[in-house]
């Protein structure tokens, strides 16, 4: 697994959702790889990912952040 560093630019910079983005996108994308590879679908993938980001919100405590301009439906589905 690659080392994921907060460089000090972005520390400055106050965007540090772009940055966390950029130092995890090599790993998402290697995980959705292996997931492919593996037989899953994209539906499948994505709504994994989805319920994973939920028990870390829930996890976490992050409960009090303000929620992300797109939320999933309550539903499971990608349609």
């Amino acid at each position: 697994m690659t080392k994921l560093v907060l460089t000090a630019i972005c520390e400055h910079s106050g965007d540090r959702q772009r940055e966390c983005e950029r130092a995890l996108n090599d790993e998402f994308d290697a995980l959705t790889r292996a997931a492919e590879g593996a037989g899953w679908s994209w539906e499948e993938i994505a709504l994994a990912l989805m319920e994973l980001v939920e028990q870390y919100v829930v996890a976490t405590g992050t409960h009090n952040v303000a929620p992300a301009p797109i939320t999933p439906s309550k539903s499971k589905t990608l349609h």
